[in-house]
């Protein structure tokens, strides 16, 4: 939904006001020709703020108030927010309102009111996504466009709103890029396509695009990439995203992993729930979210983003158990399992990265079920060889509701992923599965501050939750742009 950051609620033109409340809490001041009807009404109904309650009364202007609750204020997190976002979302699609207004009171934990506004309403913007780009037979066709004006607090002046919107609408932006790659079916999505579409979001923000396709990435000597390829029709494309604002003084090299199907190739996935494999582009996705997000809100940060992408596929020409790679670094890897490819292909990727001296690297993947088991949806692993990295994403996780927890990459998990006949092998096996796949894409990372996030159990959800449609959730962009702002404060 479009949203607009106010000061002042115009009641006569808003179809449904929504106004979060938290338990025992009866903050109204922001709305003072309505306290007294709010107050009367929640009275009458025993309007606790319970997380799940939510009473709706008619009035003349606007014609219906809601009260949504949050639960107890000491509790407020993001997460509740978003959850009462996505019930207002729903609410207002179903009863056919075109122009809400939302109050929320309080602002975020850890955030003053200007960043707390900023947070809310790039949340508020994603509340009402769903991808029905393929659903032909529409029953809401007719429906117009939800449009939402966020009321914030007096105490910000005009001049802060405007750059909250910005920041906010740029930061919208970026996510639904994620979630619409991701969403979309991998016949559509190949990594043709999805080189065409960087190359676009490229073009609209004024960034660098270059797509190396199969001959450039043989040229370059991409073992990783080439093999993972060999089982599909699709040709592999590497994409390089270059923004170069000026008077960068940081230098930071986003890295995504973009599988746009993986069958497991000849060490096959079980065919329930294979259909799911079309996200494990999501952190290929995540980069150009990202890089999308900084161009449009002109951070003073210089950017790379390295996107290497395949289907990984059987065939009579795929790679197999047993092969030996020699990678773009010249390092050698015995394949024994078909299935472990997004390290194969990242692993080039982060050479190629290294290459270029960051101060930074960040990579994304869908890497391992392992991080599922371990941390479910709730959080992304995250793998570092700096602290001081790691921390600081974690608070900037924090603040905008991408929360991260830290793993081990220690070198003695290295004896897992030794070969007889290679320099290392591409799996560990089943036991700290996770920490094994970063500890093998350690070794091709030469930068003193990096940091892997395992987006697996975050970048798509299998069914809609309280908080948002199913799918794809843009994971990656908000935690990232905030770290990148945190560079230039």
């Amino acid at each position: 939904m479009k949203v607009e950051i106010s000061r002042e609620a115009k009641l006569s033109k808003i179809d449904h006001l929504f106004i979060l409340a938290a338990e025992k809490s009866r903050d109204f001041d922001l709305l003072p020709a309505l306290a007294g009807s709010i107050s009367q009404a929640i009275k009458d109904a025993r309007f606790e703020g319970r997380s799940d309650e939510s009473i709706t009364i008619l009035s003349d202007a606007p014609r219906k108030v809601t009260l949504v609750g949050l639960g107890k204020l000491k509790s407020l997190s993001i997460r509740g927010v978003r959850a009462a976002f996505h019930t207002i979302a729903k609410t207002a699609k179903k009863q056919r309102d075109r122009n809400i207004a939302v109050v929320m009171p309080y602002a975020l934990p850890n955030l003053g009111a200007d960043e707390s506004v900023r947070v809310l309403a790039e949340y508020l913007a994603g509340a009402d996504y769903k991808y029905d780009a393929y659903i032909t037979v529409k029953k809401d066709e007719k429906r117009l466009p939800l449009n939402a004006t966020l009321i914030a607090p007096q105490s910000l002046d005009t001049k802060t709103l405007r750059r909250q919107q910005k920041q906010a609408q740029a930061i919208a932006d970026g996510v639904r890029t994620v979630r619409d790659l991701g969403n979309a079916p991998g016949n559509l999505v190949t990594p043709t396509f999805l080189a065409n579409r960087a190359a676009a979001v490229a073009k609209e923000t004024g960034v660098k695009c270059t797509i190396y396709r199969r001959q450039a990435i043989e040229r370059m000597k991409m073992g990783g990439l080439l093999a993972v390829n060999r089982g599909s029709a699709e040709e592999p494309r590497f994409i390089v995203l270059q923004y170069t604002p000026p008077r960068a003084k940081k230098h930071v090299a986003l890295v995504g992993k973009g599988i746009t199907f993986d069958s497991g190739g000849i060490s096959i996935k079980p065919a329930d729930k294979m259909e799911e494999m079309k996200f494990d582009m999501c952190g290929a996705a995540a980069v150009i979210g990202t890089i999308e997000a900084a161009a449009k809100l002109g951070l003073p940060v210089k950017i790379t983003g390295v996107i290497p992408s395949t289907e990984n596929l059987p065939g009579g020409r795929a790679y197999k158990p047993g092969d030996i790679i020699t990678m773009m670094s010249g390092k050698t890897v015995e394949i024994v399992n078909t299935d472990a490819e997004g390290r194969m292909i990242l692993a080039d990727a982060l050479h190629y990265a290294s290459e270029l001296k960051p101060d930074h690297i960040i990579d994304y993947a869908t890497l391992t079920g392992a991080c599922v088991v371990a941390l479910g949806s709730e959080a992304a692993g995250l793998f570092s060889n700096n602290d001081e990295l790691a921390q600081k994403l974690i608070e900037c996780g924090e603040r905008v509701g991408e929360r991260l927890w830290r793993l081990p990459e220690w070198d003695s998990y290295k004896e897992l992923i030794r070969s007889e006949w290679a320099d290392m092998k591409n799996s560990g096996g089943r036991w700290g599965g996770a920490i094994t796949a970063a500890v093998f894409l350690k070794e091709f990372v030469n930068c003193p501050s990096w940091a892997h996030l395992d987006i697996a159990g975050t970048a798509n959800t299998e069914g809609e939750t309280p908080r948002q449609a199913r799918g794809a959730t843009g994971a990656g962009v908000r935690v990232t742009v905030e770290f990148l702002q945190s560079l230039s404060r």
